[in-house]
């Protein structure tokens, strides 16, 4: 992936490495850009997602046959009857890659962490915008995403994505016994779809 890091991806990484704004120096932002260097080097970014119908549930929605019970995932999807399931990775090569930089040198590795949360996060942004967004019906529209851990949505939901996607087999993502992604640096998440006009057919 060619990321050509802006402005606001380099103060979000640093945002990411817990560095006030008044600290910032040019050290740690030739540290960052570095970081967004190595990651366009090595990033194999994947992703597969796919509409599915909605059902409501009490507290919650059903997928596929799994329960999502977040209230905050029933409001996200309530002005629709579909959603949309994603799920993105960065490649095992990024975790192999910040654990090297962490033995080496903790700040580089650090950064290279913070890069690859803004960078995973800029490649969906980029997959949704120019493969889900032109494949829409007239009148469709998206809402924000939400993923696993925000909110009320508990991160067990990760594995019902992952599964209803068949993630591991197409991009190679799983979950651990811990509820870790592997890879790390992936992002599961849920799009509500909405209609804004009416379609006369």
């Amino acid at each position: 992936m060619r990321f050509a890091p802006t402005d606001k991806d380099i103060t979000d990484a640093l945002r990411y490495m817990r560095v006030p704004p008044a600290v910032h120096d040019e050290e740690l932002i030739r540290t960052v850009r570095g970081g967004f260097s190595v990651l366009e080097g090595c990033a194999e970014c994947r992703c597969v997602w796919g509409r599915f119908g909605v059902v409501r549930v009490e507290g919650g929605i059903e997928v596929e046959g799994a329960e999502i019970l977040s209230r905050d995932i029933a409001r996200l999807t309530a002005r629709g009857d579909e959603c949309i399931l994603l799920a993105a990775t960065l490649g095992h090569e990024v975790d192999r890659q910040i654990a090297l930089a962490q033995r080496r040198n903790m700040l580089e590795g650090v950064a290279l962490d913070a890069c690859a949360s803004v960078m995973v996060d800029a490649y969906i942004d980029e997959y949704v915008k120019g493969v889900i967004v032109p494949g829409l019906r007239e009148g469709e529209r998206l809402t924000h995403r939400f993923s696993p851990g925000y909110g009320d949505l508990g991160m067990g939901v990760t594995e019902d994505i992952i599964a209803i996607l068949n993630a591991q087999k197409r991009i190679g993502l799983s979950v651990t016994r811990s509820m870790m992604m592997s890879p790390i640096k992936s992002v599961t998440a849920i799009i509500g779809l909405y209609q804004t006009l009416s379609v006369n057919h």
